[in-house]
């Protein structure tokens, strides 16, 4: 039985034919980390293996000698008889490694958050990219991988923004043979098996479904019951928010936490509160000030090294989440597998195979369309023929496959890029269940028929099984078009931070020209960023540009090349 910590999962090291250099590497990665606050309370280290961590890492010796050990945001995970049960299970990734060989594995979500990088007979592995990145001598920018952060909000497939360094997607692992070897694998990724079947009875399996993720919530609320699950507009977090209250021993230790998404204009704080007032929960409301926005979005992009551009508003949130206990509960895959959001276009049994291909990649890459009004054309061009080249095998993957659609907009969406925010942001902060990824969870959703969750229609009994409450309440959602927020990214405070940091940069080649002739010190250049902040799809460009060159001027001295022009290079 896993001992419940805590603490942020943080776990970094090196096994192989370790060299003196090796080793002096693995050490300068858990210095760096401990630099930065990290309470790296585990030590292992012998002949063939360093590592460190926090104290989500809990080692075990198995019988033949084995090393082993699982982890993910929550914490530690217990260990199964195989690296691929465990993954599965507990949706873990971790290690097994005897005498300097092994592998070091992903989790069955792929939303657990581990990045390896092979040298010279070792492999080296660490929940923060940071670690790895800042001890190395050299580092190879990977411009594909840019152009995907711009387009996606996240690089596909485990690609990072530097060559040779990885981040395992579902059920990938990096193994080390005795000659010094290092390969990626992909074991059977379980969820490719999962397809629709008519139930015996949609209400079975809706009330398993609901106590599925309740019984992986249990375990975080034992004994002391403290618990702070996310509360926005939505139906996910309501239902957490309901079982949270349910399971807790003692239900006035339940906080929910709602924010703004900051970026959109939905409702998130209204209808939270409204949520909150009917369940009884104890409610903290968390709204970022203007003036903290540039600092907000640096701390968005530390906290996940640079890979995406999404959830830069749970960064308050975040701040706040450190200085309290208890685990924190998100709703991430919900709406993929719930809500039966990634559906195929009505007329798809009249598409030729090569039209649907692109009406599934359009589907995620809706951003582009504002490609011409941020971007330079060659710029725009760029961007669109590289992150759609490479969505493409991605796509065709699944192409024939019943959930086809769901399973390639996952990998394409969530795995990369949302799975950053719970895994990373609020992970970082406390230790963060994501009861909607879990293996049986994910079985039962993908196994019902599309019809069942076509337009959220299973929501309402999932809703009612959680807390019949819930039943018949608006989301933020429902009230977009009603009703309207101002963006704080679109204040004049957001929008100059951005149009200073992107323009002050060597980004701005990449810039369209009225774009870079609106001087942010000027009024009328001031409002024309504003305008384009205040819009979804041009804003998730800008983002994924200032990223970039926050990432150039971290890294710029490391970098083989500091020319984003390369992008071109399509």
């Amino acid at each position: 039985m896993i001992e419940r910590t805590d603490e942020p999962t943080a776990v970094c090291g090196a096994f192989g034919d370790l060299t003196e250099e090796h080793r002096r590497r693995a050490a300068d990665m858990a210095q760096r980390a401990q630099t930065e606050g990290v309470d790296l309370s585990v030590q292992h280290q012998q002949a063939g293996i360093m590592v460190f961590g926090s104290s989500a890492l809990q080692i075990v010796q198995l019988a033949d000698g084995t090393l082993a050990a699982a982890w993910n945001a929550a914490g530690a995970a217990d260990t199964a008889d195989s690296w691929t049960e465990t993954a599965r299970t507990a949706d873990a990734c971790g290690f097994r490694i005897l005498d300097g060989t092994g592998v070091v594995h992903g989790s069955v979500s792929g939303a657990q958050v581990i990045y390896v990088h092979a040298a010279e007979g070792a492999v080296f592995f660490s929940t923060r990219l940071r670690w790895l990145a800042d001890t190395a001598e050299r580092l190879t920018p990977d411009w594909q991988s840019w152009a995907e952060i711009i387009a996606f909000g996240a690089p596909l497939e485990g690609r990072t923004t530097f060559t040779d360094y990885h981040r395992l997607m579902p059920m990938e692992h990096i193994q080390l043979d005795e000659t010094g070897t290092a390969q990626l694998r992909c074991a059977h990724w379980p969820w490719e098996d999962y397809t629709p079947q008519t139930p015996a009875n949609l209400e079975d399996v809706t009330h398993e479904t609901v106590e599925q993720m309740a019984a992986t919530m249990r375990p975080y609320l034992e004994p002391a019951g403290v618990a702070n699950p996310m509360l926005s507009g939505g139906r996910d977090s309501r239902m957490l928010t309901a079982l949270a209250l349910r399971e807790a021993q003692q239900p006035e230790q339940v906080t929910a936490w709602t924010t703004s998404s900051d970026a959109g204009s939905a409702l998130e704080e209204l209808i939270g509160a409204r949520v909150a007032q009917r369940l009884g929960v104890r409610q903290q409301i968390i709204v970022g000030g203007y003036a903290d926005f540039g600092q907000d979005f640096r701390r968005y992009v530390d906290a996940v090294d640079y890979q995406a551009s999404f959830h830069f508003w749970l960064t308050p949130v975040a701040q706040r989440l450190r200085q309290q206990s208890g685990p924190v509960f998100d709703g991430l895959g919900g709406g993929v597998f719930f809500g039966g959001g990634f559906a195929d276009p009505p007329d798809a049994d009249s598409m030729s195979a090569a039209e649907l291909v692109e009406a599934r990649i359009a589907a995620r890459t809706r951003y582009l369309s504002a490609g011409p009004k941020v971007l330079s054309e060659p710029g725009a061009q760029a961007v669109s023929t590289r992150s759609r080249g490479r969505a493409v095998p991605l796509v065709e993957k699944y192409f024939d496959h019943p959930n086809g659609h769901t399973l390639a907009a996952y990998r394409m969406r969530s795995v990369p890029g949302i799975a950053q925010a719970p895994a990373k942001v609020l992970g970082g902060a406390r230790p963060t269940v994501m009861p909607m990824i879990g293996d049986h969870v994910v079985r039962l959703a993908l196994q019902l028929p599309h019809r069942v969750k076509a337009d959220g229609a299973w929501y309402p009994d999932l809703l009612a099984a959680s807390d019949l409450r819930l039943r018949g309440m608006a989301t933020a959602d429902d009230l977009v078009g009603t009703h309207h927020h101002k963006r704080r990214i679109a204040s004049r405070e957001g929008a100059g931070y951005l149009a200073r940091l992107i323009r002050g940069s060597a980004v701005r080649d990449l810039l369209s020209k009225t774009l870079a002739q609106a001087d942010p010190e000027e009024p009328h250049g001031l409002v024309v960023w504003q305008r384009l902040l205040n819009s979804q799809r041009p804003q998730h460009l800008i983002r994924g540009l200032a990223v970039l060159a926050l990432w150039l001027e971290d890294y710029g001295s490391q970098l083989t090349e500091t020319d984003p022009r390369r992008i071109l290079d399509a």
